[in-house]
């Protein structure tokens, strides 16, 4: 038997199989119960949401010679079976794209006169009406004001705007709701498991269910694309991500913490990363939209935005919330035009770029190039150059200046590594030289992405030039650490590191300043005391 794709398979047989249209089905299965059928109905909603199953659906109740008792067809009376093999005689599913003209409506009108070979009811549904003509459309209009009393229309449409005025007044109007990313999760969980699918991850879904946008059958159908690139019916978020052109967690997560931590090199890293990749670009600008309108609707809930995995809360600490809907309004704005013109690729990376260095550019900080290419030349210069000479020097054989001299030519991954830490320290006389790093749980998506292959490979190479070993004798490895193991290890992150020595630099800034003779003596004059110190480079 060939391959039936899953939208067509798992199109609903009965009301209660119809996913997120409770409202609509209720009330026709009412009207059915109550014998009060309406003469015309239109049906307005997104695409896949489920017009048309449910039109057929309707149309097997109301014309079933066995209808069951909750007023659902049999599926298996003579009706309902010519109405599934497309040769009823009582039946019609028109394609108003299609069949658009005069002369189409004339002969379905003509059609209508004629009373059912079995039954009471013929059903007509006019899928995509709105494409009808104007003169069509003028044409059907006495038949669905006075239509014979055995005919039954069925108007579906997804731009009901399009619509004369006096088509929807001659209908009962119902519309279709996107359906919710749950309802979606759910249903896609109920064919996974009829369909021996495995989801590796518990996120998958949820993933499937959001690029499906409130359709049913956009999700099933990115689904099954999906499965197509996955083996033995497990789904990764490797197949996912490769299947659909998509940004792996791990890289959309450095993406989206380098453009929030204003690391304008880092962005530009990543995303090159990407597009090298053949990432679909426009793909790409959603994803990032989608990060950050996550951050902005779940801003008070960092626990939710953890459990993503696309977003660092620790990057969100230093960022306000109009910061956030800054960013979020620049980039949609400007990625609709960016992907229209010329070199999209390069006018993303330059508005990723913007976003990055939105504080020096607003705030008017920002340096000229002749101030940047002297810089270059002096304080870059000075420390690249150090950091290459202490190298060939063999002085240096720390694991942050190995963090220092990986920062020069890969950022995304050093700022992923300073998320953990090593948990013992380096030996370089040993062999093999053993280089063994530690992440939190909750750092759990910086381990992924130091452990994915391509990456994984490019550090152990830098580790080997750095501290000049062979790669056949460096041994390098990550570990994922429990809470109790962190406690027991009194374990910290370079970046936990880090911000303790900042604020500790920070501190004693503070006391030389309230220790100064000039203070203690303005304090003296003024009979005051001094409650609060905002050093100059902790200023908005």
């Amino acid at each position: 038997m060939a391959y039936q794709v899953l939208a067509r398979k798992w199109r609903p047989k009965q009301f209660d199989e119809v996913v997120g249209q409770g409202h609509v089905t209720r009330t026709l299965q009412n009207a059915i119960k109550q014998d009060k059928l309406a003469h015309a109905y239109l049906f307005t909603g997104t695409r896949g949401v489920g017009k048309t199953s449910i039109a057929r659906l309707y149309a097997k109740a109301i014309r079933c010679e066995n209808r069951k008792s909750d007023f659902n067809p049999c599926l298996v009376c003579p009706s309902c079976q010519d109405i599934d093999s497309g040769s009823s005689m009582d039946y019609s599913e028109i394609d108003g794209a299609s069949n658009n003209s005069v002369d189409d409506v004339r002969a379905l009108i003509e059609n209508v006169q004629y009373l059912p070979t079995r039954g009471r009811h013929k059903v007509y549904v006019i899928d995509e009406v709105h494409m009808l003509s104007v003169p069509a459309f003028n044409a059907l209009l006495k038949t669905l004001e006075e239509p014979p009393a055995h005919a039954i229309f069925i108007l579906a449409t997804t731009d009901p705007h399009k619509l004369l005025g006096t088509v929807i007044s001659r209908c009962q109007r119902y519309d279709f709701k996107n359906v919710p990313v749950d309802v979606l999760v759910r249903h896609l969980e109920v064919i996974a498991k009829a369909e021996g699918i495995k989801f590796l991850q518990p996120r998958l879904p949820v993933k499937l269910a959001e690029l499906g946008k409130g359709s049913v059958r956009d999700t099933l159908s990115i689904f099954d694309q999906v499965l197509g690139l996955s083996e033995n019916n497990i789904v990764s978020e490797e197949s996912l991500t490769m299947a659909l052109g998509l940004a792996g967690t791990s890289a959309l997560k450095s993406l989206l913490t380098s453009i929030l931590t204003g690391d304008a090199k880092g962005t530009s890293s990543v995303y090159r990363q990407l597009v090298d990749e053949n990432i679909d670009l426009k793909k790409l600008c959603d994803q990032i939209l989608d990060g950050f309108f996550r951050m902005i609707d779940q801003i008070d809930d960092q626990a939710s935005l953890a459990q993503d995995g696309v977003i660092a809360p620790e990057s969100l600490r230093d960022i306000t919330v109009a910061e956030l809907f800054w960013i979020y309004e620049t980039l949609m704005k400007d990625f609709s035009w960016a992907l229209t013109s010329l070199n999209p690729d390069k006018v993303v990376l330059v508005l990723l770029q913007k976003v990055s260095l939105r504080r020096s550019i607003l705030s008017g900080t920002d340096r000229k190039l002749g101030e940047v290419s002297q810089l270059g030349k002096t304080e870059a210069g000075a420390t690249n150059a150090a950091v290459i000479e202490a190298v060939e020097q063999k002085k240096i054989r720390t694991w942050g200046d190995f963090l220092g001299y990986l920062r020069q030519s890969s950022p995304a991954t050093a700022a992923n590594l300073e998320h953990g830490n090593l948990l013992a320290a380096l030996d370089t006389n040993s062999v093999p030289l053993t280089v063994h790093v530690g992440f939190p749980m909750e750092a759990a998506v910086f381990k992924e992405y130091i452990d994915e292959r391509d990456v994984y490979s490019k550090i152990k190479n830098h580790l080997a030039d750095f501290f000049e070993t062979d790669i056949e004798k460096l041994n390098f490895r990550t570990q994922l650490l429990s809470v109790e193991e962190q406690k027991d290890k009194n374990f910290k992150t370079k970046v936990e590191l880090d911000d303790e020595a900042q604020q500790s630099l920070e501190e004693e800034r503070r006391q030389r300043i309230l220790n100064d003779p000039f203070v203690k003596e303005a304090e003296r004059l003024f009979n005051a005391k001094i409650d609060k110190i905002i050093l100059k480079d902790q200023e908005n």
